[in-house]
């Protein structure tokens, strides 16, 4: 116990400094994302080369559990994540070491944006609305010019500019499967595009995600809790 008492009050100054420049929601937010993006690449390389191909299934569904029971337990674990959440294609997936990656080309991308999303926001002021959050990380010219003065709109302009790219590939891609294209044009969507498309929708999300967290843990503009204290109080 003397032990972990040295350590505790050894880091306290250390975090209350570092409380200062950083807020600490995004650096959990980031250090859970960075352990899943990193998982996502470790897990094809602690299986046997060739093994994990042709995974073609359901998303929102486990459809190989037989598979994943044959595997060490962190494999396991990362593939069973992304056979829960992506379709796992193989011609939609980044192969390493002759195997897939647990999630398909554009879910990559879009775990890698997360995360980008989430550090950019680090040094973000903490307040009750995600707005000002995020209008906080901009240089202070600009935080004293229009965006602002209308934080709303810098925001919202954000995450629906940071969006479009994936609902125009995602969303033409599935006309084309539906042969409603004007026409009768088919369009195909690549890996390239699914990860330059995928990369931005991830950082939207994570901004959203972010600011989000940060304002539910903020304490409010009067000085009172926070919002997640004043939701669950009596």
């Amino acid at each position: 116990m003397d032990h972990y008492r040295y350590i505790l009050q050894t880091c306290s100054p250390v975090m209350v400094i570092a409380s200062r420049f950083v807020h600490r929601a995004p650096i959990f937010l980031a250090f859970l994302d960075l352990m899943l993006v990193t998982s996502l690449f470790l897990a094809p390389l602690s299986v046997p080369h060739g093994t994990v191909t042709h995974l073609d299934a359901n998303a929102n569904w486990i459809d190989h559990t037989d598979r994943w029971k044959q595997m060490d337990p962190f494999p396991m674990i990362v593939y069973t994540f992304g056979d829960l959440n992506c379709h796992q294609m193989m011609n939609r997936s980044l192969i390493i070491n002759g195997n897939q990656l647990p999630v398909c080309a554009r879910d990559t991308a879009t775990f890698i944006g997360v995360l980008l999303g989430i550090v950019l926001l680090i040094r973000a002021r903490a307040h009750d609305h995600p707005s000002i959050i995020f209008a906080s990380i901009l240089p202070g010219r600009f935080r004293r010019g229009w965006f602002g003065r209308h934080p709303a709109i810098l925001f919202t302009g954000a995450i629906l500019l940071l969006l479009v790219p994936t609902a125009l590939d995602g969303g033409i891609q599935a006309l084309s499967y539906m042969s409603i294209l004007p026409w009768g044009m088919s369009y195909e969507s690549t890996n390239p595009t699914r990860i330059l498309t995928g990369f931005p929708f991830g950082m939207g999300l994570g901004f959203l995600l972010t600011t989000m967290v940060m304002a539910l843990f903020s304490r409010r503009e009067e000085g009172g809790p926070s919002l997640l204290k004043y939701l669950f109080s009596e």
